[in-house]
């Protein structure tokens, strides 16, 4: 018996995928990578506002936003919505994104039962990716080429999935409500208020401060927020926790 494939955790193990990518724009990037909030609603789970912030972000040359709307929009259950999305980021240059996007698709097909196309992104999607992301692919490109009744295929990617192991879909952070604790024009000031407030985020029990990167006016702002709530009192009570101005935000 067919066991379809549920998309919407899977493709979020995606989402976290791109956060190492978003923030490599340049040398030292990744000494202090920049989460866009498009990414951080995703995570959480709030499609509906990661495809607004995402619409709403420029377009960029690795293509993030794109991908998160694409993939938004595929856990909205609007396969054919997200398809025009991610189809062309499937020929991207970037590997990164192309790997994702073709991972995204393949999905979106399985789901439609169309095993060997999805077979195929899958298995291209396993060559894009690598580490445990790329046995995740492997794994599941495996069971649609098996499906096809491609088997010497499906085990040569079951054989890539054995090795690298499926990876497991990440831990997603819940709760509508965060504690901001500054939003700064530069990236620099917001990264010195998340090392001056590291150890009261882990005095309270929270995970360190993060950066999210939101627009306003067409002008990036970089927001250092901690944890998640589901209410904001809780979160009120947290923002006790933290020297200097903070803010209760909301995210639906």
């Amino acid at each position: 018996m067919r066991t379809h494939i549920h998309a919407a955790p899977l493709l979020a193990c995606i989402a976290l995928l791109t956060i190492p990518m978003v923030g490599c724009q340049g040398r030292g990037a990744s000494r202090g990578a920049v989460t866009p909030s498009y990414i951080s609603l995703y995570r959480t789970g709030d499609y509906d506002g990661a495809l607004r912030a995402a619409k709403a972000f420029p377009t960029s040359h690795h293509g993030s936003e794109r991908l998160i709307a694409g993939m938004s929009l595929a856990a909205l259950d609007k396969p054919e919505e997200a398809k025009v999305w991610l189809q062309p980021l499937t020929n991207s240059s970037d590997r990164h994104v192309r790997g994702r996007a073709k991972a995204s698709m393949g999905l979106i097909l399985a789901k439609e039962d169309a095993h060997r196309d999805a077979a195929r992104l899958l298995g291209e999607a396993s060559n894009d990716l690598a580490g445990p992301q790329r046995g995740w692919a492997a794994h599941y490109g495996a069971e649609e080429f098996s499906l096809a009744g491609d088997n010497m295929r499906s085990e040569r990617l079951r054989a890539i999935s054995t090795l690298r192991g499926p990876a497991e879909a990440g831990s997603v952070l819940t709760g509508n409500f965060t504690v901001q604790l500054g939003s700064f024009s530069s990236r620099s000031r917001a990264q010195s208020r998340v090392r001056d407030t590291a150890n009261a985020a882990s005095r309270a029990g929270l995970d360190s401060p993060r950066v999210e990167m939101t627009m306003s006016g067409n002008k990036p702002y970089y927001a250092v927020r901690v944890g998640r709530f589901g209410t904001s009192a809780a979160a009120q009570a947290a923002s006790t926790q933290f020297p200097g101005d903070t803010a209760v935000i909301r995210f639906n």
